[in-house]
Protein backbone atom coordinates (compact mmCIF):
# COMPACT_ATOMS: atom_id res chain seq x y z
CA UNK A 1 0.00 0.00 0.00
CA UNK A 2 1.30 3.41 -0.95
CA UNK A 3 1.95 6.11 0.17
CA UNK A 4 3.78 5.19 3.35
CA UNK A 5 1.73 7.45 5.63
CA UNK A 6 -1.51 5.78 4.53
CA UNK A 7 0.01 2.32 5.09
CA UNK A 8 1.13 3.33 8.57
CA UNK A 9 -2.31 4.77 9.33
CA UNK A 10 -4.09 1.60 8.15
CA UNK A 11 -1.80 -0.79 10.05
CA UNK A 12 -1.82 1.47 13.10
CA UNK A 13 -5.61 1.63 13.23
CA UNK A 14 -6.03 -2.15 13.05
CA UNK A 15 -3.21 -2.72 15.54
CA UNK A 16 -4.51 -0.11 17.97
CA UNK A 17 -8.02 -1.61 17.72
CA UNK A 18 -6.58 -5.01 18.65
CA UNK A 19 -4.65 -3.52 21.57
CA UNK A 20 -7.77 -1.64 22.69
CA UNK A 21 -9.83 -4.85 22.73
CA UNK A 22 -7.18 -6.79 24.67
CA UNK A 23 -6.53 -3.95 27.13
CA UNK A 24 -10.27 -3.52 27.66
CA UNK A 25 -10.57 -7.23 28.40
CA UNK A 26 -7.74 -6.92 30.93
CA UNK A 27 -9.42 -3.91 32.56
CA UNK A 28 -12.73 -5.80 32.84
CA UNK A 29 -10.91 -8.70 34.50
CA UNK A 30 -9.05 -6.47 36.96
CA UNK A 31 -12.24 -4.61 37.83
CA UNK A 32 -14.17 -7.85 38.39
CA UNK A 33 -11.39 -9.42 40.49
CA UNK A 34 -10.36 -6.43 42.62
CA UNK A 35 -13.10 -3.82 42.26
CA UNK A 36 -10.51 -1.20 41.36
CA UNK A 37 -10.73 1.21 38.44
CA UNK A 38 -7.06 2.10 38.05
CA UNK A 39 -6.99 0.86 34.43
CA UNK A 40 -10.17 2.71 33.47
CA UNK A 41 -8.43 5.97 32.57
CA UNK A 42 -5.84 4.52 30.16
CA UNK A 43 -8.57 2.30 28.69
CA UNK A 44 -10.67 5.40 28.00
CA UNK A 45 -7.71 7.19 26.36
CA UNK A 46 -6.99 4.24 24.08
CA UNK A 47 -10.67 3.94 23.14
CA UNK A 48 -10.78 7.64 22.25
CA UNK A 49 -7.75 7.22 19.98
CA UNK A 50 -9.38 4.27 18.22
CA UNK A 51 -12.60 6.22 17.77
CA UNK A 52 -10.70 9.18 16.33
CA UNK A 53 -8.92 6.86 13.91
CA UNK A 54 -12.16 5.21 12.81
CA UNK A 55 -13.83 8.58 12.22
CA UNK A 56 -10.81 9.69 10.18
CA UNK A 57 -10.96 6.49 8.11
CA UNK A 58 -14.45 7.25 6.80
CA UNK A 59 -13.53 10.29 4.64
CA UNK A 60 -10.28 8.58 3.62
CA UNK A 61 -12.22 5.58 2.32
CA UNK A 62 -14.56 7.93 0.50
CA UNK A 63 -11.73 9.86 -1.15
CA UNK A 64 -9.32 7.07 -2.07
CA UNK A 65 -9.70 3.42 -3.14
CA UNK A 66 -6.33 2.74 -1.54
CA UNK A 67 -7.97 2.25 1.90
CA UNK A 68 -9.90 -1.01 1.36
CA UNK A 69 -13.59 -0.63 2.17
CA UNK A 70 -13.99 -4.36 2.87
CA UNK A 71 -11.40 -4.13 5.64
CA UNK A 72 -12.32 -0.90 7.36
CA UNK A 73 -16.10 -0.55 7.05
CA UNK A 74 -16.84 -3.58 9.28
CA UNK A 75 -14.24 -2.36 11.78
CA UNK A 76 -15.76 1.13 11.74
CA UNK A 77 -19.31 -0.18 12.15
CA UNK A 78 -18.34 -2.39 15.12
CA UNK A 79 -16.37 0.43 16.80
CA UNK A 80 -19.09 3.04 16.38
CA UNK A 81 -21.77 0.60 17.55
CA UNK A 82 -19.86 -0.37 20.69
CA UNK A 83 -18.92 3.24 21.44
CA UNK A 84 -22.54 4.37 21.20
CA UNK A 85 -23.84 1.80 23.68
CA UNK A 86 -24.20 -1.38 21.61
CA UNK A 87 -28.00 -1.24 21.68
CA UNK A 88 -29.93 -3.48 22.09
CA UNK A 89 -27.23 -5.69 23.66
CA UNK A 90 -27.77 -4.30 27.22
CA UNK A 91 -31.33 -5.67 27.14
CA UNK A 92 -29.98 -9.21 26.79
CA UNK A 93 -26.94 -8.96 29.08
CA UNK A 94 -27.84 -7.43 32.42
CA UNK A 95 -24.46 -7.83 34.12
CA UNK A 96 -22.16 -4.84 33.44
CA UNK A 97 -19.11 -7.12 33.61
CA UNK A 98 -20.52 -9.63 31.15
CA UNK A 99 -21.65 -6.79 28.91
CA UNK A 100 -18.13 -5.36 28.93
CA UNK A 101 -16.59 -8.74 28.16
CA UNK A 102 -19.09 -9.28 25.34
CA UNK A 103 -18.12 -5.89 23.89
CA UNK A 104 -14.44 -6.85 24.02
CA UNK A 105 -15.20 -10.16 22.30
CA UNK A 106 -17.12 -8.40 19.54
CA UNK A 107 -14.29 -5.92 19.04
CA UNK A 108 -11.75 -8.77 18.89
CA UNK A 109 -13.90 -10.53 16.31
CA UNK A 110 -14.04 -7.35 14.20
CA UNK A 111 -10.26 -6.98 14.46
CA UNK A 112 -9.76 -10.65 13.58
CA UNK A 113 -11.95 -10.18 10.52
CA UNK A 114 -9.89 -7.12 9.53
CA UNK A 115 -6.61 -9.07 9.79
CA UNK A 116 -8.08 -11.95 7.78
CA UNK A 117 -9.24 -9.57 5.07
CA UNK A 118 -5.84 -7.87 4.99
CA UNK A 119 -4.16 -11.25 4.55
CA UNK A 120 -6.59 -12.09 1.75
CA UNK A 121 -5.91 -8.66 0.21
CA UNK A 122 -2.18 -9.51 0.26
CA UNK A 123 -2.72 -12.87 -1.41
CA UNK A 124 -2.11 -14.79 1.83
CA UNK A 125 1.37 -13.33 2.21
CA UNK A 126 1.12 -11.17 5.37
CA UNK A 127 -1.30 -10.07 8.08
CA UNK A 128 -0.59 -6.36 7.56
CA UNK A 129 -0.23 -3.94 4.68
CA UNK A 130 3.24 -3.50 3.24
CA UNK A 131 4.77 -1.69 0.27
CA UNK A 132 4.11 -4.72 -1.94
CA UNK A 133 0.39 -4.87 -1.14
CA UNK A 134 -1.84 -4.61 -4.24
CA UNK A 135 -2.10 -0.99 -5.27
CA UNK A 136 -5.07 1.12 -6.28
CA UNK A 137 -5.45 4.56 -7.87
CA UNK A 138 -5.14 7.49 -5.50
CA UNK A 139 -8.52 8.78 -6.59
CA UNK A 140 -11.40 7.46 -8.70
CA UNK A 141 -14.67 9.27 -9.32
CA UNK A 142 -16.60 6.02 -9.66
CA UNK A 143 -15.33 4.80 -6.28
CA UNK A 144 -16.08 8.07 -4.46
CA UNK A 145 -19.52 8.52 -6.00
CA UNK A 146 -20.49 4.88 -5.44
CA UNK A 147 -19.33 4.81 -1.84
CA UNK A 148 -20.92 8.21 -1.15
CA UNK A 149 -24.22 6.97 -2.58
CA UNK A 150 -23.98 3.83 -0.45
CA UNK A 151 -23.34 5.90 2.69
CA UNK A 152 -26.34 8.10 1.89
CA UNK A 153 -28.68 5.25 0.89
CA UNK A 154 -27.71 2.77 3.57
CA UNK A 155 -25.66 4.58 6.21
CA UNK A 156 -28.07 7.42 6.96
CA UNK A 157 -31.21 5.25 7.28
CA UNK A 158 -29.21 2.75 9.35
CA UNK A 159 -28.02 5.54 11.65
CA UNK A 160 -31.59 6.80 12.12
CA UNK A 161 -32.83 3.27 12.76
CA UNK A 162 -30.08 2.72 15.30
CA UNK A 163 -30.94 6.00 17.00
CA UNK A 164 -34.48 4.71 17.48
CA UNK A 165 -33.23 1.36 18.77
CA UNK A 166 -30.82 3.09 21.16
CA UNK A 167 -33.58 5.34 22.51
CA UNK A 168 -35.92 2.37 22.95
CA UNK A 169 -33.17 0.41 24.71
CA UNK A 170 -32.43 3.33 27.03
CA UNK A 171 -36.11 3.76 27.91
CA UNK A 172 -36.58 0.07 28.59
CA UNK A 173 -33.52 0.02 30.86
CA UNK A 174 -34.23 3.21 32.85
CA UNK A 175 -37.88 2.21 33.34
CA UNK A 176 -36.81 -1.35 34.33
CA UNK A 177 -39.17 -2.79 31.75
CA UNK A 178 -42.28 -0.80 32.65
CA UNK A 179 -42.26 0.22 28.99
CA UNK A 180 -41.05 -2.32 26.43
CA UNK A 181 -40.43 -2.29 22.69
CA UNK A 182 -40.58 -5.24 20.31
CA UNK A 183 -41.21 -5.92 16.63
CA UNK A 184 -44.95 -5.38 17.03
CA UNK A 185 -44.89 -2.10 18.93
CA UNK A 186 -44.79 -0.62 22.42
CA UNK A 187 -46.18 -2.39 25.48
CA UNK A 188 -46.73 -1.39 29.10
CA UNK A 189 -45.96 -3.52 32.14
CA UNK A 190 -48.62 -4.07 34.81
CA UNK A 191 -47.17 -5.50 38.04
CA UNK A 192 -49.13 -6.65 41.08
CA UNK A 193 -47.81 -6.56 44.67
CA UNK A 194 -49.55 -7.90 47.79
CA UNK A 195 -49.19 -7.69 51.57
CA UNK A 196 -51.68 -8.33 54.40
CA UNK A 197 -54.72 -8.45 52.13
CA UNK A 198 -53.80 -5.23 50.29
CA UNK A 199 -52.78 -5.02 46.65
CA UNK A 200 -50.81 -2.38 44.74
CA UNK A 201 -50.70 -2.36 40.95
CA UNK A 202 -48.00 -0.35 39.21
CA UNK A 203 -48.91 0.24 35.57
CA UNK A 204 -46.50 1.90 33.18
CA UNK A 205 -48.02 4.65 31.05
CA UNK A 206 -47.07 6.96 28.19
CA UNK A 207 -48.57 10.29 27.18
CA UNK A 208 -49.53 9.15 23.67
CA UNK A 209 -50.92 5.85 22.42
CA UNK A 210 -53.86 4.18 20.73
CA UNK A 211 -57.26 5.13 22.25
CA UNK A 212 -58.57 1.57 22.21
CA UNK A 213 -55.46 0.39 24.05
CA UNK A 214 -55.94 3.01 26.78
CA UNK A 215 -59.59 2.01 27.10
CA UNK A 216 -58.86 -1.72 27.27
CA UNK A 217 -56.21 -1.15 29.95
CA UNK A 218 -58.35 1.18 32.05
CA UNK A 219 -61.30 -1.24 31.98
CA UNK A 220 -59.13 -3.74 33.92
CA UNK A 221 -59.19 -1.29 36.85
CA UNK A 222 -62.90 -1.93 37.51
CA UNK A 223 -62.94 -3.76 40.82
CA UNK A 224 -64.61 -3.21 44.16
CA UNK A 225 -62.67 -1.27 46.81
CA UNK A 226 -60.25 0.06 44.21
CA UNK A 227 -58.69 3.49 43.90
CA UNK A 228 -56.75 4.72 40.89
CA UNK A 229 -54.12 7.33 41.77
CA UNK A 230 -54.01 9.42 38.62
CA UNK A 231 -51.00 11.30 37.31
CA UNK A 232 -51.22 14.87 36.06
CA UNK A 233 -49.70 18.08 37.41
CA UNK A 234 -52.45 20.53 38.29
CA UNK A 235 -51.98 24.22 37.53
CA UNK A 236 -54.18 26.26 39.84
CA UNK A 237 -52.17 29.44 39.29
CA UNK A 238 -51.76 29.05 35.50
CA UNK A 239 -47.96 28.85 35.69
CA UNK A 240 -47.74 26.34 32.85
CA UNK A 241 -50.15 28.13 30.52
CA UNK A 242 -51.30 24.87 28.86
CA UNK A 243 -47.80 24.11 27.62
CA UNK A 244 -47.93 20.31 27.95
CA UNK A 245 -50.08 19.41 24.97
CA UNK A 246 -49.31 16.22 23.07
CA UNK A 247 -52.03 16.37 20.44
CA UNK A 248 -49.93 17.58 17.51
CA UNK A 249 -47.20 14.96 18.02
CA UNK A 250 -49.76 12.22 18.60
CA UNK A 251 -51.70 13.10 15.46
CA UNK A 252 -48.52 13.05 13.36
CA UNK A 253 -47.94 9.46 14.49
CA UNK A 254 -51.52 8.34 13.99
CA UNK A 255 -52.08 8.17 17.76
CA UNK A 256 -53.93 10.16 20.40
CA UNK A 257 -52.91 11.84 23.66
CA UNK A 258 -53.89 10.11 26.87
CA UNK A 259 -57.18 11.46 28.24
CA UNK A 260 -58.47 11.68 31.79
CA UNK A 261 -58.80 8.09 32.99
CA UNK A 262 -62.46 8.66 33.86
CA UNK A 263 -63.24 9.09 30.17
CA UNK A 264 -62.13 5.53 29.42
CA UNK A 265 -64.31 4.08 32.18
CA UNK A 266 -67.51 5.38 30.58
CA UNK A 267 -69.13 3.68 27.61
CA UNK A 268 -68.07 5.84 24.66
CA UNK A 269 -71.18 4.81 22.68
CA UNK A 270 -73.50 6.37 25.26
CA UNK A 271 -72.83 10.07 25.94
CA UNK A 272 -75.27 10.01 28.87
CA UNK A 273 -73.67 7.01 30.58
CA UNK A 274 -72.59 7.47 34.20
CA UNK A 275 -69.16 6.36 35.40
CA UNK A 276 -69.12 3.10 37.38
CA UNK A 277 -68.91 3.15 41.16
CA UNK A 278 -65.56 1.39 41.05
CA UNK A 279 -62.81 2.30 40.67
CA UNK A 280 -62.52 5.64 42.43
CA UNK A 281 -60.17 7.92 40.48
CA UNK A 282 -58.16 10.24 42.70
CA UNK A 283 -55.69 12.93 41.68
CA UNK A 284 -52.33 12.04 43.26
CA UNK A 285 -49.94 14.50 41.64
CA UNK A 286 -48.53 17.84 42.75
CA UNK A 287 -49.52 21.32 41.66
CA UNK A 288 -47.24 23.41 39.46
CA UNK A 289 -46.95 25.95 42.30
CA UNK A 290 -44.32 23.69 43.96
CA UNK A 291 -41.95 23.96 40.98
CA UNK A 292 -39.11 26.44 40.74
CA UNK A 293 -39.04 29.03 37.92
CA UNK A 294 -36.22 27.06 36.24
CA UNK A 295 -38.33 23.91 36.19
CA UNK A 296 -41.31 25.81 34.80
CA UNK A 297 -39.05 27.10 32.03
CA UNK A 298 -37.89 23.56 31.24
CA UNK A 299 -41.49 22.32 31.12
CA UNK A 300 -42.37 25.09 28.69
CA UNK A 301 -39.34 24.15 26.59
CA UNK A 302 -40.47 20.50 26.54
CA UNK A 303 -43.99 21.61 25.66
CA UNK A 304 -42.64 23.56 22.71
CA UNK A 305 -40.93 20.43 21.41
CA UNK A 306 -44.07 18.32 21.66
CA UNK A 307 -46.18 21.02 20.04
CA UNK A 308 -43.76 21.75 17.19
CA UNK A 309 -45.29 21.94 13.74
CA UNK A 310 -42.93 19.36 12.23
CA UNK A 311 -40.03 17.05 13.07
CA UNK A 312 -37.42 19.57 11.96
CA UNK A 313 -38.82 22.28 14.24
CA UNK A 314 -38.96 19.82 17.13
CA UNK A 315 -35.33 18.78 16.57
CA UNK A 316 -34.15 22.39 16.41
CA UNK A 317 -36.03 23.23 19.62
CA UNK A 318 -34.52 20.18 21.31
CA UNK A 319 -30.96 21.06 20.27
CA UNK A 320 -31.38 24.70 21.26
CA UNK A 321 -32.72 23.75 24.68
CA UNK A 322 -29.89 21.30 25.35
CA UNK A 323 -27.35 23.91 24.28
CA UNK A 324 -28.72 26.56 26.64
CA UNK A 325 -29.35 24.32 29.68
CA UNK A 326 -26.47 23.75 32.06
CA UNK A 327 -26.06 20.43 33.96
CA UNK A 328 -27.17 21.98 37.26
CA UNK A 329 -30.45 23.16 35.72
CA UNK A 330 -31.12 19.73 34.22
CA UNK A 331 -30.32 18.02 37.54
CA UNK A 332 -32.69 20.36 39.40
CA UNK A 333 -35.36 19.74 36.75
CA UNK A 334 -35.07 15.99 37.21
CA UNK A 335 -35.18 16.32 41.00
CA UNK A 336 -38.47 18.21 40.86
CA UNK A 337 -40.13 16.40 37.96
CA UNK A 338 -39.25 12.93 39.21
CA UNK A 339 -38.05 12.86 42.83
CA UNK A 340 -40.39 15.46 44.27
CA UNK A 341 -43.45 14.00 42.56
CA UNK A 342 -42.43 10.44 43.49
CA UNK A 343 -42.18 11.43 47.15
CA UNK A 344 -45.66 12.95 46.98
CA UNK A 345 -47.03 9.85 45.23
CA UNK A 346 -45.65 7.43 47.80
CA UNK A 347 -47.45 9.36 50.54
CA UNK A 348 -50.66 9.16 48.51
CA UNK A 349 -50.22 5.40 48.15
CA UNK A 350 -49.69 5.01 51.91
CA UNK A 351 -52.86 6.98 52.61
CA UNK A 352 -54.88 5.03 50.04
CA UNK A 353 -53.87 1.68 51.54
CA UNK A 354 -55.76 2.63 54.69
CA UNK A 355 -58.99 3.15 52.70
CA UNK A 356 -58.96 0.67 49.81
CA UNK A 357 -58.01 -2.95 49.23
CA UNK A 358 -56.63 -2.28 45.75
CA UNK A 359 -54.44 0.70 44.86
CA UNK A 360 -53.64 1.19 41.18
CA UNK A 361 -50.87 3.55 40.09
CA UNK A 362 -50.96 4.15 36.29
CA UNK A 363 -48.09 6.62 36.00
CA UNK A 364 -45.39 7.49 33.52
CA UNK A 365 -42.92 4.61 33.27
CA UNK A 366 -39.96 6.78 34.32
CA UNK A 367 -41.54 7.23 37.76
CA UNK A 368 -42.24 3.59 38.50
CA UNK A 369 -38.81 2.08 39.25
CA UNK A 370 -38.50 4.36 42.31
CA UNK A 371 -42.11 3.68 43.31
CA UNK A 372 -41.54 -0.06 42.93
CA UNK A 373 -38.49 0.16 45.21
CA UNK A 374 -40.59 1.95 47.84
CA UNK A 375 -43.40 -0.60 47.59
CA UNK A 376 -40.98 -3.51 48.02
CA UNK A 377 -39.36 -1.78 51.00
CA UNK A 378 -42.78 -1.74 52.70
CA UNK A 379 -42.88 -5.53 52.63
CA UNK A 380 -45.02 -6.00 49.53
CA UNK A 381 -44.10 -8.89 47.25
CA UNK A 382 -44.69 -9.09 43.53
CA UNK A 383 -47.31 -11.75 42.81
CA UNK A 384 -47.92 -11.43 39.08
CA UNK A 385 -47.29 -9.26 36.06
CA UNK A 386 -49.01 -8.61 32.76
CA UNK A 387 -48.19 -6.77 29.55
CA UNK A 388 -50.62 -4.44 27.77
CA UNK A 389 -50.03 -3.34 24.15
CA UNK A 390 -50.19 0.43 23.70
CA UNK A 391 -48.85 1.25 20.23
CA UNK A 392 -48.57 -0.86 17.09
CA UNK A 393 -45.80 0.01 14.64
CA UNK A 394 -48.16 -0.53 11.72
CA UNK A 395 -50.33 2.33 13.01
CA UNK A 396 -47.33 4.65 13.15
CA UNK A 397 -46.05 3.48 9.75
CA UNK A 398 -49.44 4.11 8.15
CA UNK A 399 -49.48 7.67 9.53
CA UNK A 400 -45.92 8.46 8.46
CA UNK A 401 -46.16 6.89 5.02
Amino acid sequence: MKPGWLRRFANGLVGLSAFDALFSLLEEGVRAATGTLWLAMPRSVIAELVLAGVVASLPLMLLSPRLPVAVFVPLAVATLWLTSGAAPLPLWIASPTLLGVAGCAIQLAAVGLAFALIRRHNGGRRWWFDAASPGAPAFAWRHSLGLGAAFAAVGLPAALLYLGVALATWLQIVTKGFVAFDLDGVSLADRHYQRDGREIRLVGMMHIGEPDAYRALTRTFARESTVVLAEGVSDRHARLADTLEYGRAAQALGLAPQQDLRAYLVDDDDPDALPPRWPVVRHADVDASVFSPATIACIRWAGGIWDAEDLTSAALALVEGIRTQDPQQLAAFQAEILDLRNAHLTEQIRAALGEFEHVIVPWGALHLPAIEAAVLSWGFEETSREVHPLIEWRTVAAALL
